[in-house]
Formats: C-alpha cells, sequence, structure tokens
C-alpha cells in the first residue's frame, strides 16, 4: 500500500524508527552529523550535497563559486562557535583551489591541561563550466597513505 512510502516513520524493519518522533530524532540527528566531518564544520552553502563520507575523509560539493565557498568555509570553522576556533595552515591553495591544513587544540575530558592537537587537510576544486565547486576533508593519516 501507498501508506510506507508517504508515512516513512511506519516502517515495518524492527532496525527502523517505530514512531514518527522516533523518526524526525533520527533525521535532525542525521543532518547534524551532516554539518561536521570529525570536529570540523561543513558550511552551508547553496545546494550542498555529501557525496562521500567515511571516518578517513569526506567531500561535499556545492553549487557556488570556490570564492564563496572559502567565505562560508572561513566563517564555519574559525568563528566562535562549538564548531569553530580553527586555525588554518599551510593554505597552498591558488585562486581559491587547492589544500590547507586546519589545526585546534581541544581539551580531552574537559581538563584544560590535558590537551590535544586536531590536524587535517582540506581540499578545495572549482568547476566554474558547471557553476560548482568541492569541499573534500582528510585526517592526516588517509592524505599520506
Amino acid at each position: 500500500s501507498g501508506t510506507a512510502m508517504s508515512q516513512p516513520w511506519r516502517a515495518t524493519a524492527h532496525s527502523g524508527p517505530r514512531t514518527r518522533a522516533e523518526y524526525v530524532r533520527r533525521a535532525t540527528t542525521m543532518s547534524e552529523a551532516a554539518d561536521s566531518f570529525k570536529d570540523i564544520a561543513v558550511p552551508e552553502g547553496s545546494d550542498r550535497r555529501e557525496l562521500y563520507k567515511s571516518p578517513y575523509r569526506a567531500i561535499y560539493t556545492y553549487k557556488m563559486s570556490a570564492q564563496e565557498l572559502d567565505e562560508k568555509f572561513r566563517e564555519a570553522i574559525t568563528g566562535d562557535h562549538q564548531k569553530g576556533g580553527w586555525q588554518i595552515k599551510n593554505d597552498e591553495r591558488v585562486k581559491y583551489v587547492g589544500k590547507l591544513e586546519v589545526s585546534k587544540e581541544v581539551s580531552e575530558d574537559g581538563d584544560p591541561s590535558n590537551k590535544k592537537k586536531l590536524d587535517y587537510k582540506v581540499s578545495f576544486e572549482d568547476y566554474p563550466e558547471a557553476g560548482m565547486s568541492a569541499l573534500k576533508y582528510y585526517t592526516i593519516q588517509s592524505y599520506t597513505k
């Protein structure tokens, strides 16, 4: 019947959400997860799409130029909020295209004396003929392999 398609929270699979509230809660959690890779914010942007995500890298595309994406990226990662506070280092980009690194010190278990440094690589790509750009996040380990 058409009920399962029009009311996806009524899924019959045992692993799926059973109630509408559970469905909404899961959808919200998934969208929050899509807003970051590890602890780095993924910027909002025009027609953002997550193409790929693993524990080692993530790829997002946008319907905007690399210059516009750079502005959104800087706002998202350097801002004064939970996912912000990152420093941009080793920016090798030319005309907003190429690689850079981001770094941040964080306290483990809320203990200010127990800090660890997080480092990730980020790559910008521009596809002006399509009016699109891409943003790729890598862990340093996966990048060097």
